[in-house]
């Protein structure tokens, strides 16, 4: 559900999406969408109760990084595409309040990464 609120909101922020759900042996990446020429890697995280959406913990943002390699490497993905790593919180901060969309971009930084195919 929460993935499904985010691609909604994506698309009026004229983001094309390229993946959902992607997953494969070394991890799994939320929504992959392109703006212009920028790959964006989004993690979404929904809350029902009080209190922010976590961010990714350390392991978690480098099975996504893996997954966002493989992506690339599967689908052909040009080199001269910038790739971003962002994250999506959804939630309630109270029962009576209407729900909340926060969008990070850049949420971590990825260029450790040793890849042909990341550009930062």
């Amino acid at each position: 559900m929460a993935e499904v609120i985010a691609i909604g909101w994506l698309a009026v922020q004229f983001y094309r999406i390229q993946a959902w759900r992607w997953k494969c042996p070394s991890g799994e990446v939320d929504l992959i969408a392109r703006r212009g020429q920028r790959l964006v890697f989004i993690e979404v995280k929904f809350r029902s109760r009080r209190g922010d959406a976590a961010a990714p913990g350390q392991k978690q943002r480098a099975r996504i990084i893996r997954a966002a390699e493989d992506f690339a490497k599967r689908r052909r993905i040009s080199p001269n595409l910038e790739w971003r790593f962002d994250l999506i919180q959804i939630g309630w901060p109270s029962k009576d309040a209407p729900w909340l969309l926060r969008h990070l971009p850049h949420a971590w930084d990825a260029s450790a990464v040793k890849n042909r195919f990341w550009r930062p």
